[in-house]
């Protein structure tokens, strides 16, 4: 499904499915916040609340933790994104004629 670390690729590998459909924008970077960052935050500060470590023990401990966190989790979000677009037929509201327009274009120009 995917052809980088975040980029999608542009065909299954196994089924050749058109990815082409799939736009997931910032959509993995809010559940990411949403999902991962937010609790992480509340269990950093109450660490800060209950043991008041110093901010060095923040910076090798709890950073770390918040970062790998959201980047660790971008890649299955942007999947199911992508993946509940597939199942949904999700198109953006009144533009389902201008998408067929484009990808009958695209396919079009593709032809030798």
């Amino acid at each position: 499904m995917f052809a980088g670390w975040l980029k999608l690729a542009k065909t299954c590998d196994h089924c050749g499915l058109d990815f082409g459909y799939a736009q997931t924008d910032d959509g993995p970077a809010f559940f990411a916040l949403c999902i991962t960052a937010f609790p992480l935050v509340f269990v950093v500060v109450y660490v800060q609340v209950k043991f008041d470590p110093p901010w060095w023990v923040h910076v090798f401990t709890s950073m770390p933790i918040l970062v790998l966190g959201c980047v660790a989790t971008l890649r299955p979000f942007k999947g199911w994104l992508a993946a509940s677009q597939y199942v949904n037929h999700a198109v953006e509201a009144g533009t389902e004629g201008l998408w067929a327009e484009l990808n009958a274009r695209e396919k079009a120009d593709e032809k030798p």
